[in-house]
């Protein structure tokens, strides 16, 4: 267990994570006028927080010593799941609290992506490996703000998920899934073998 928290540098994902929670709760509810190709709409300041989170994660999931992992007895793919876990939940945690003692309840979305966009990282991760799960956050995050909207009336498109309200159930139970679906696939090899 000594040796995986040090591989893993954990000490950069709690530096994540308190980066995540200032800007969480610096944002709030602060919308910010960004590019968007198919209206004007203002999006929430707090849409960049979980890209904090998800960095450190990813940083921490590619520190490894693969030889000493695939020999040794300690169930080193259960002690990632539970990172995995561990950093959603806190990430949730974190949201809920801001929006409580600011009332701002737009920060609440904060964790939900936090949630969609890890198990998004981690699905691409199993597919095409450590160095692709580590941009496909950002990368969807910019995606949804150019295309993430409907028309000129600024509504999102309910499948952007991280545009979505803090109130709508299906993005969360989305959220949910993905993040499922992604602490699943973390005990896999990537299919695509990073570069050595």
């Amino acid at each position: 267990m000594h040796l995986w928290l040090r591989t893993r540098q954990i000490p950069v994902l709690a530096a994540a994570l308190v980066a995540y929670a200032a800007l969480t709760a610096a944002a709030g509810d602060t919308m910010v006028d960004l590019p968007s190709l198919g209206s004007d709409a203002a999006r929430p300041l707090v849409l960049f927080a979980p890209l904090l989170a998800c960095m450190g994660l990813a940083f921490c999931l590619s520190s490894r010593l693969p030889a000493a992992e695939a020999s040794g007895s300690r169930p080193v793919p259960r002690f990632d799941q539970a990172l995995v876990l561990i950093t959603a939940l806190a990430t949730v945690a974190v949201a809920y609290t801001v929006t409580v003692l600011l009332d701002a309840s737009t920060a609440n979305t904060a964790g939900r992506n936090t949630a969609f966009l890890v198990g998004l990282m981690l699905c691409a991760r199993r597919v095409a490996g450590h160095q692709a799960a580590a941009i496909t956050p950002v990368a969807w995050v910019i995606t949804m703000m150019l295309i993430g909207n409907s028309g000129g009336n600024g509504q999102a498109q309910p499948w952007s998920v991280i545009l979505m309200p803090p109130d709508h159930i299906p993005a969360a139970l989305t959220a949910t899934a993905m993040l499922a679906l992604g602490t699943a696939s973390a005990p896999a090899a990537p299919m695509l073998r990073d570069a050595a």
